[in-house]
């Protein structure tokens, strides 16, 4: 990626190309073309290479308000919390808002939290039952993120599939949503925000040993973060840490699932887990592509970028690139070749402030799975893994075993 006057526009590829595979296509057209025009979209970055130098602050910025703007939003919840959050500010007022929480999610408090993971888990599997048939989606992959926020914010448990709903609807409004989608969107972030600030207030007014007054005692402590700024990286927490986890787990078991002696290497040995996370998450990323701004000119095959374009980076397409994984397509959870950073947490100073809770989660989660449900089966078709922008959807599970 240099810095020149070349002025080659981007490929322009048919948008049905990517449907109903969106790998399919990006495998098609990565090797041509580093920057693809998909329909009417913005410019698309596809390489790996590429994609981690854009996602340096060097090279290119988040994404504020700019989205919502765009789209004739201009205040309320959402709008709020786009102007508001750590996932989408720059410097400085990410270094400021991201510092408290980096601190109150030391990695003593991630360890200590696995075996209540874990606990958490052989709890869920109790109410299933040894016997049956269910959706893994919406009896364990949904509802275990969900508990855990819950737990770790000191929420009721019985709160915890209302609080869930607000989340999900809440977090649509993170990529690409229907206009007629917003009202519901905007009044379950109205939701969120009220009970995030009753949560804080309470807390203000009987502090505990939790997370939640380890991060204000630090918000104190630092004395940079507005009120408003304070509640917003807490609804940050609870977004980041929802849907991806879902996603993710549904589709890393499915994949394991479909493959059954990789399922059965998981179960004799779960110091595979781990590996099992790494791969799922590179074989079908939770979050299809970021959205960020040029900031200086810069030329990416061929391909000049201005200042003020706004340019998706694909990890989707990125973590199937075959010039840096052997056999891209093919899921191996003995795959040697992962780059030290995942793409599917970011890169840089924007790096997921929650990727150690995200893992840990899942790999408790598919520890215990393995070892407790080792018959475990898909009882139907594989679930679908929908979009190649921003937070991704999947469908429904079926799983037997017993």
């Amino acid at each position: 990626m240099t810095a020149t006057a070349t002025r080659k526009r981007p490929t322009k590829v048919d948008p049905d190309d990517f449907r109903p595979d969106p790998h399919a296509g990006f495998a098609r057209h990565r090797p041509l073309s580093g920057v693809l025009q998909i329909g009417a979209g913005f410019p698309t970055v596809v390489r790996y290479a590429d994609i981690m130098a854009l996602m340096t602050d060097t090279h290119t910025r988040q994404l504020e308000t700019e989205a919502l703007v765009h789209r004739g939003i201009t205040k309320g919840s959402l709008f709020d919390f786009y102007a508001n959050s750590l996932l989408l500010s720059n410097a400085p007022a990410h270094a400021r808002r991201r510092a408290p929480l980096s601190r109150a999610f030391a990695f003593r408090l991630i360890q200590d939290l696995r075996p209540h993971i874990r606990a958490l888990v052989g709890g869920m599997l109790d109410e299933i039952g040894t016997r049956g048939e269910t959706d893994f989606l919406a009896a364990f992959a949904s509802p275990l993120p969900a508990r855990l926020i819950a737990d770790i914010l000191g929420i009721p448990r019985e709160e915890a599939p209302d609080f869930a709903a607000k989340v999900y609807t809440m977090t649509r409004g993170l990529g690409g949503f229907r206009d007629e989608d917003f009202p519901a969107i905007e009044a379950a972030a109205a939701d969120l925000v009220r009970y995030v600030e009753n949560l804080l207030e309470e807390r203000r007014r009987a502090p505990r040993e939790d997370f939640l007054s380890s991060y204000l005692a630090r918000v104190d402590e630092d004395g940079t973060l507005s009120a408003i700024e304070t509640l917003m990286q807490i609804v940050s927490v609870i977004v980041g840490g929802s849907d991806t986890t879902r996603f993710g787990l549904t589709s890393t078991v499915s994949q394991l699932l479909q493959r059954r002696a990789q399922w059965e290497a998981l179960t004799a040995d779960p110091a595979l887990a781990p590996g099992a996370v790494l791969e799922g998450l590179r074989y079908e990323p939770p979050v299809g592509a970021i959205g960020r701004v040029v900031t200086v000119p810069v030329e990416i095959d061929g391909v000049r970028l201005e200042p003020g374009t706004v340019v998706n980076l694909s990890i989707l397409s990125g973590q199937r690139d075959e010039t840096v994984f052997a056999e891209p397509d093919v899921f191996d959870i003995g795959r040697q070749d992962h780059p030290r950073w995942s793409l599917s947490f970011g890169h840089g100073v924007h790096r997921c402030v929650g990727e150690a809770l995200a893992r840990a989660e899942m790999e408790e989660a598919l520890i215990v799975l393995s070892q407790r449900l080792p018959e475990l089966r898909l009882a139907g078709d594989p679930p679908i893994a929908k979009g190649h922008t921003g937070i991704r959807g999947i469908t429904a599970m079926p799983v037997a075993w017993g």
